[in-house]
């Protein structure tokens, strides 16, 4: 009866990791086909794109996320979490998110203009 539970253990561990285990196989796309999809894209104006319709960036938890990724690769993720917390306004369809420091410390902080709609960044600077 030991051996059977085991054998029926064994056989239903192998019968699970057979048919979860396995991977689908997926369309993937070439090189050669991005590249034309791009320029497609790029040349015409009328196929179907929901950018600019509506927002995309719709919450201040996205924003920041966002803004933070492209602050991180241009000053560093130290030098912008320093400047917690961040003053952010939704001003029409376009989030302004602004470091902030310490009262009495020299220095400067960011600030990124967001468009809401398209994720097009409209200005990063910052202080010195």
């Amino acid at each position: 009866m030991k051996k059977c539970k085991k054998v029926f253990f064994l056989l239903m561990v192998l019968i699970t990791t057979t048919i979860f285990g396995q991977k689908e196989e997926r369309y993937r796309m070439t090189k050669k086909q991005a590249k034309e999809m791009v320029y497609f894209s790029l040349s015409d104006t009328t196929s179907h794109n929901v950018i600019g319709k509506y927002p995309i960036l719709k919450d201040k938890s996205k924003a920041i996320a966002f803004a933070e990724s492209i602050l991180w690769s241009i000053y560093g993720k130290k030098i912008i979490e320093r400047q917690k917390p961040y003053d952010v306004f939704l001003i029409d369809t376009y989030w302004l998110i602004k470091g902030t420091m310490p009262k009495g410390m020299k220095g400067g902080v960011f600030t990124i203009i967001i468009d809401s709609k398209n994720c097009k960044i409209i200005r990063i600077t910052h202080g010195k």
